[in-house]
């Protein structure tokens, strides 16, 4: 007899495995064919350690954008947002980019989330659980579970409290950008909490 359960895992679409048989190796007359690739190695190359040498740059970048948000913060005692980063040269001409940090935050375990709410307290940390199927007690009591509608008591009383699992998630709370100084120093609350930033429209701006 089929249940809720059985008809679910049926009608699943099954994970695709990569293949391991050797694959069919179709020759190209095209004699153009091996520059091209050559070509595109040596690009693809480039691009892989342009793209290091650039994400090297950009932590660089953020590092002296984040310093002079942090001074702007603490000198008007609320949160710049979005701000220019700006420098001029003797040609007069200007290089310049957005500094964006966001209210968004690294994710955090429970001990970090208890360690953030006894420093700075309970309002610092959102806690937030979801229930899912023990999948063991699914196998288990599949078939009474699709039944749950006739209120049956063939479920154990030991086994009950494993049916549902409870996951925990804990974050850094929304708005705790614009409250750094009620919690202290700027400085200290971006290396805190570290909120995820970016850099936009880097260019140079020809006097």
């Amino acid at each position: 007899m089929s249940n809720l359960f059985t008809k679910a895992k049926k009608t699943s679409t099954p994970k695709k495995t990569s293949a391991k048989d050797k694959k069919v190796r179709l020759v190209v007359e095209d004699s153009k064919f091996f520059s091209k690739v050559q070509t595109l190695e040596e690009l693809q190359e480039t691009m892989k350690s342009a793209k290091a040498k650039a994400d090297l740059i950009s932590d660089e970048l953020k590092d002296i954008a984040k310093e002079l948000w942090a001074d702007e913060y603490e000198k008007t005692k609320k949160n710049p947002e979005s701000v220019m980063i700006v420098q001029e040269n003797e040609k007069g001409d200007t290089a310049s980019f957005m500094y964006v940090p966001s209210d968004k935050y690294i994710s955090i375990n429970e001990e970090r989330a208890e360690e953030l709410k006894e420093a700075y307290g309970e309002d610092i940390v959102e806690e937030k659980t979801t229930f899912a199927f023990d999948s063991d007690m699914v196998e288990k009591y599949g078939e009474v579970l699709s039944m749950l509608i006739e209120n049956c008591d063939e479920i154990k009383e030991s086994d009950r409290e494993k049916i549902i699992k409870a996951v925990t998630t804990y974050s850094v709370a929304k708005g705790t950008i614009d409250k750094f100084k009620q919690y202290g120093d700027v400085t200290e609350m971006l290396e805190t909490v570290k909120p995820v930033v970016a850099i936009k429209n880097v260019e140079i701006i020809k006097g």
